[in-house]
């Protein structure tokens, strides 16, 4: 469907708020905006009107001016409806379940109005669906492939030479350029962000575009990655880091990483970059009992810092959804603990996650950047993982690390993109691992 601009729909109803500087950069501190009564509406202004409806037992067909037929369930309409009396599960005030519904009901009457479906249900309760929210929710084999139609966007090594890149400028606009960085980063699982600044300041200014920094008891809020004479972890040294997922160890891993870069060493400290969907989608063609294999069995991953946490996690390194599509990885070397699966099964996981693993290190899918001071690189951490080159400690390279949770990331996206590009807002994204 073509883009364009949701508008009210009509005289009387309020458009949505519009967002403020706290919703379009990232502030937080609780929610600042609320749903204004708009119905069964996204208020988007080229959706073909409903030009006719027909009871059929339980379900009702609306025909629609373009032509498209749709059927719809009578309790699934009923369920929907989301008036003032009924509410709006958007917010949660909301008094009408499916509890609340019985199972055969359906409707004593149907048809359109001025380009809406309304419906009077028995006992007289009224119902208003704009056309536009009907095409949009609609639930038959071409509507659901729609929604299923976004496909992330697979590298290798290559990406090194066309790496995904977008100004701090433009994806901090509110607009169109935070809604192509946004989508890089859903498409790519990373994103660099040039002219971001070297005051340590930027660094949550950089995490707040995407949502609030996610504190933990291993990185605190912000992890500063530099060598110490002591180091509590790896990162605080300046030896190799083989490609990782950031502490595969939670039950759920931090979901975006955000990177800003304050020093860099012009010798070593090169970051590496792997995509985790491309090493899954090999396996699945070149060695599918491996594939099987790290989408069936869990792999465990620990950490353990005495006298303060100990965590442990069960879980296959590739996530699948309900589709077969890749959904999430969760892969860290340094982190495996000893195998939970059954005797039979132990050679086998071995074999693939060393099928996974030589991949993981291999140039060929490898993409390997210098990131520059001022720069910044946020990461998908359930699917794109980050390493870097051995560097001298003495050099005083300085990278500011912390996470955001990638629920928050994939709703500002949603947002931005209703407001921006309506008929794509509702794609499913992979949710993780």
């Amino acid at each position: 469907m073509p883009e364009s601009v949701p508008v009210a729909h009509d005289a009387h109803e309020t458009a949505p708020n519009p967002p403020t500087d706290a919703a379009v950069h990232g502030a937080v501190g609780g929610i600042t905006t609320y749903n204004p009564y708009l119905g069964n509406r996204l208020g988007i202004a080229d959706a073909p009107a409903v030009t006719g409806a027909a009871i059929d037992g339980r379900q009702v067909h609306v025909t629609f001016a373009n032509g498209r037929q749709r059927t719809y369930s009578a309790q699934w309409l009923r369920h929907c409806c989301w008036c003032a009396e009924c509410g709006n599960p958007a917010d949660g005030i909301r008094f009408t379940t499916v509890a609340s519904i019985p199972p055969d009901i359906a409707p004593a009457s149907a048809g359109p109005c001025n380009g809406d479906l309304v419906l009077t249900w028995p006992g007289g309760h009224c119902s208003t669906y704009g056309s536009d929210w009907l095409a949009a929710n609609a639930y038959d084999d071409e509507a659901r492939q729609r929604r299923a139609d976004w496909q992330p966007a697979t590298w290798r090594a290559e990406l090194a030479n066309d790496f995904p890149t977008v100004d701090w400028a433009d994806a901090s606009d509110g607009g169109a350029g935070q809604l192509h960085s946004y989508r890089l980063l859903a498409q790519y699982g990373i994103v660099r962000i040039d002219n971001l600044g070297s005051d340590p300041a930027c660094t949550e200014h950089l995490a707040n575009l995407v949502g609030p920094i996610h504190e933990t008891t291993v990185y605190g809020r912000i992890y500063d990655v530099r060598a110490e004479p002591v180091a509590k972890l790896g990162a605080k040294t300046g030896m190799a880091q083989a490609p990782h997922i950031d502490d595969a160890f939670y039950y759920s891993p931090p979901g975006i990483d955000i990177f800003h870069c304050l020093v860099n060493t012009d010798v070593g400290g090169m970051s590496t970059y792997v995509d985790g969907f491309a090493i899954a989608e090999s396996l699945r063609v070149d060695e599918p009992d491996a594939f099987e294999a790290l989408t069936t069995l869990p792999v465990t991953h620990v950490r353990r810092h005495p006298g303060e946490i100990n965590l442990r996690s069960r879980s296959p390194v590739i996530r699948l959804d309900e589709f077969g599509r890749l959904s999430g990885i969760r892969y860290f070397d340094r982190a495996l603990g000893p195998l939970d699966v059954p005797p039979s099964d132990v050679d086998r996981l071995y074999d693939a996650i060393r099928a996974y693993s030589n991949r993981m290190l291999s140039p060929e899918f490898t993409a390997a950047i210098r990131v520059e001071p001022g720069q910044g690189v946020l990461i998908d951490n359930h699917r794109v993982m980050h390493g870097r080159t051995e560097f001298d400690p003495a050099s005083g390279r300085h990278i500011r690390l912390c996470h955001v949770p990638r629920d928050e990331f994939h709703g500002r996206l949603r947002e931005l993109s209703l407001r921006l590009d309506p008929w794509c807002h509702d794609q499913y994204l992979p949710q993780g691992s």
